[in-house]
């Protein structure tokens, strides 16, 4: 059953936020989309695993008991409480089928949750809310939004109605800002990514400039940060969901690019935005060998033999022993073992096929 009617003029949008132990973030994210223009959206919050109290927390703002503050928004009490209706993973996996307990309640009243019995990772932990959403939703988008953001109010209006207007289009997102740097809220932290493949890096356009509108047309990008991506519902049934053997990092860029492999183009929507925290609570350690890892497998699925054959001269010539030489400098030695270990794991690994996996749906 799908929660949302059809409707071809305002399309289903299904918003799936992952929570691990950041409740505070959460529910200042949540009270953002609230508050949006867009009207025919269904929240999916998936709570990674969380140690601390974050459920509790969040059941208590969606209620109404905890009104929150922030400097995006005025803190509404119309929308409350919002309907909730609660899963395990496994309970999603084995069935669902509650959703008539929402039905019919505009999307500002109501919420699933999801509760995983443990942290699955940036990747996994959206693949069980898309695979819920495919399922049980029906919807034309999904949207993956990290927790620790605020939104504008017009964004999913402005994202949609740019993807309704050409069909291969895969893939949108907004500029998008630091929350907070220096006092500043007009600074831009991304405005997309294009792809440099005999690097095995990337340009993040825009980043640390004053948004003066200078970005003021919609472009074509090689990929999105995955803090806030819309994602076309055939991209998912044609190349499957997002690689979980990723686990952190990368794996919204290889979506984007395995998109763009089968067809889907990626745009940057500049007229609107979102603000992110841009979290740096990680071990400094697990970032350096994830991001090393992953890079190694990106580049190896995807590059031509000539990208690659430029890719291994310049990492092994030069980026290796200068990233060695960095830490040593810094005295970052634990960095140094992370950085062996992904560049080990990912030299090691074989070309993975596509697509990974395919979504069920309802």
């Amino acid at each position: 059953m799908a929660i949302s009617p059809y409707n071809p003029k305002n399309p289903i949008v299904s918003i799936i936020i992952l929570n691990w132990n950041g409740w505070k973030d959460t529910v200042e994210c949540l009270e953002s989309l609230y508050q949006i223009t867009y009207d025919n959206y269904n929240l999916i919050l998936i709570d990674n695993g969380s140690e601390n109290s974050s459920l509790e927390e969040i059941r208590d703002y969606l209620s109404g008991k905890k009104p929150i503050a922030s400097k995006y928004f005025e803190y509404s009490s119309d929308n409350k409480p919002v309907k909730i209706l609660e899963y395990t993973n496994s309970d999603v996996a084995s069935d669902g089928g509650r959703e008539d307990v929402i039905v019919g309640l505009p999307s500002r009243k109501r919420i699933v949750i999801i509760k995983n019995d443990k942290n699955y990772g940036f990747a996994e932990g959206n693949n069980i809310g898309i695979r819920y959403a495919l399922k049980f939703q029906n919807p034309d988008y999904i949207l993956l939004l990290n927790n620790d953001t605020v939104v504008k109010s017009d964004f999913l209006d402005k994202l949609v109605n740019a993807m309704d207007r050409e069909e291969r289009i895969g893939f949108a997102g907004p500029i998008i800002y630091y929350y907070d740097r220096n006092g500043r809220t007009d600074l831009i932290s991304v405005a997309g990514v294009n792809h440099i493949m005999r690097k095995g890096s990337y340009r993040r356009i825009g980043t640390g400039e004053v948004d003066r509108g200078q970005y003021h047309s919609i472009v074509k990008v090689d990929s999105l940060e995955g803090s806030c991506l819309l994602v076309r519902r055939t991209v998912f049934e044609k190349i499957g969901l997002l690689d979980t053997s990723y686990f952190l990092y990368w794996e919204e860029t290889d979506l984007c690019r395995r998109g763009f492999e089968a067809g889907f183009g990626c745009i940057i929507v500049p007229t609107t935005g979102i603000w992110h925290k841009v979290s740096t609570s990680k071990p400094r350690a697990a970032v350096t060998y994830y991001k090393t890892r992953n890079r190694l497998w990106f580049v190896k699925s995807h590059a031509s033999k000539e990208e690659l054959v430029s890719f291994l001269c310049y990492f092994c010539l030069f980026q290796f022993w200068a990233t060695i030489a960095g830490y040593l400098y810094r005295q970052e030695y634990g960095n140094i073992s992370s950085f062996l270990r992904g560049v080990l794991h990912g030299a090691t690994r074989k070309k993975q096929p596509k697509p990974i996996a395919r979504p069920a749906s309802g």
